[in-house]
């Protein structure tokens, strides 16, 4: 816990979803609050080696899970959430305008929910802008504490510039915090694959291509202080402050293997070769570019191939971006969850990187439109982009869909319960499609 907090009105109330996108305030222990449950839309409730989507809001879904069903058992390595930013901007697939205090409340109150299902060595990763980023931080110390902190990712999201502004804006922050802190953490955590691209052979060694680094290590070490001989020789003591990078007989060792190289000629100071599978991978930047991350505009090309003939979701993350996080953050097997869930990028790309996946949606137009179709699409191979070809995504496997109805206020309007049914035929007509195929 944080000794230093941010206070704002109604801090102390819970904030629960009503009716189709709006919240409310209500005592922590209200009676009028109802049971969470989870109603099937497809064959069977979400399992524990289940994918699932889930029509509704976060805390509910969270909520209806834990009394229904055993998909959380296993424990989650990896959350990642792309909330409103609450920047009132005009889109149709969300609402960006809320109260702040409702905004400050509706983060905290789902972190608080997804807490007690973390695994050990999870991460969470929270999405923002300029506009809630600093507030957003003071929850989530709070909630996960200080020393949870990891780092601020700044994602370049558009690489076009806005001349009318007073600055351009072209990044996000994604900030990144572990429970288990950030020591912890790394241990469990994978680092980026390293290019290998740049490998030369420059010596046509039979083994191939190779990278090199300098022979030297920092400090001073008595076993490591010995002269080397050059190819042209000349005759090399350590730099001052340095040491070799091994005691010389390791040295002799590696020089009998060719894996000593001498620039310059053979005259320069000794390098070490390093072959492809010899690499360390990279511990990541805390700055993405977009010639690795994509961009917003990447995003939404991959939706308009998918789904051309209906209007664009109004703000995407693209694959490279969450193909970037779900490697570092989690293995094959494990659990990622995302409760906004939108366009279902998030849940896209864990199945193509062979993870299990929960995605929460609340707006059932958008689930209709976008998540539905898109993972249909992505489970029967019928997506070919984003980083279907780097993860070398045929299509397969499955999910479930199920409905978490709000814990508290009325019942679903008809409109929004033939959202519902309409849904539920949707998902029948596509299972009835895989099977076909």
């Amino acid at each position: 816990m944080s000794d230093i907090t941010l206070q704002w009105p109604n801090k102390d109330l819970a904030l629960r979803a009503v009716g189709a996108l709006g919240y409310t305030w209500i005592d922590q222990n209200s009676n009028e609050l109802g049971n969470a449950e989870v109603i099937r839309l497809s064959q069977r409730l979400p399992g524990r080696h289940s994918n699932a989507l889930l029509i509704g809001d976060g805390f509910d879904a969270l909520a209806g899970l834990d009394k229904a069903c055993d998909i959380l058992a296993d424990k989650i390595r990896l959350v990642y959430i792309d909330p409103p930013f609450n920047t009132s901007a005009d889109v149709q697939c969300y609402n960006d305008t809320m109260d702040r205090a409702m905004w400050l409340s509706m983060l905290r109150d789902r972190l608080v929910a997804l807490q007690p299902h973390l695994a050990d060595d999870a991460s969470i990763w929270v999405h923002l802008d300029d506009s809630e980023v600093h507030r957003a931080r003071f929850v989530m110390d709070e909630v996960f504490g200080e020393g949870a902190f990891v780092a601020s990712v700044i994602w370049q999201k558009k690489d076009t510039r806005d001349s009318r502004a007073a600055f351009s804006n072209n990044h996000d922050t994604i900030l990144v915090y572990a429970p288990s802190g950030p020591r912890k953490w790394k241990v469990s955590r994978n680092l980026l694959v390293k290019d290998t691209a740049h490998l030369e052979n420059k010596d046509n060694d039979p083994r191939g291509p190779w990278s090199d680094a300098p022979f030297t290590a920092p400090g001073y070490r008595a076993a490591q202080q010995y002269s080397i001989k050059t190819p042209s020789g000349k005759v090399l003591r350590p730099p001052r402050g340095r040491s070799w990078y091994a005691t010389e007989p390791t040295y002799l060792n590696l020089l009998a293997d060719d894996r000593i190289w001498f620039p310059k000629n053979g005259s320069g100071s000794p390098r070490i070769k390093l072959f492809s599978e010899q690499l360390r991978g990279l511990v990541p930047f805390t700055v993405w570019g977009t010639s690795e991350t994509g961009t917003n505009d990447s995003a939404k090309r991959h939706l308009m191939a998918l789904f051309p003939d209906k209007p664009v979701f109004d703000t995407p993350k693209p694959e490279e971006l969450l193909e970037r996080i779900i490697h570092i953050a989690s293995r094959p097997g494990e659990l990622v969850v995302d409760l906004f869930g939108g366009s279902g990028t998030t849940a896209a790309v864990a199945h193509k990187m062979r993870r299990r996946w929960l995605l929460v949606e609340r707006s059932v137009q958008t689930v209709s439109d976008f998540t539905l179709p898109r993972l249909f699409a992505v489970v029967s191979g019928a997506d070919a982009g984003g980083v279907s070809s780097a993860t070398n995504w045929k299509g397969g496997g499955s999910f479930e869909i199920a409905y978490a109805p709000p814990s508290y206020g009325k019942p679903l309007s008809k409109t929004e319960l033939w959202g519902v049914k309409a849904l539920h035929k949707q998902l029948q007509d596509c299972e009835r499609l895989l099977s076909a195929g």
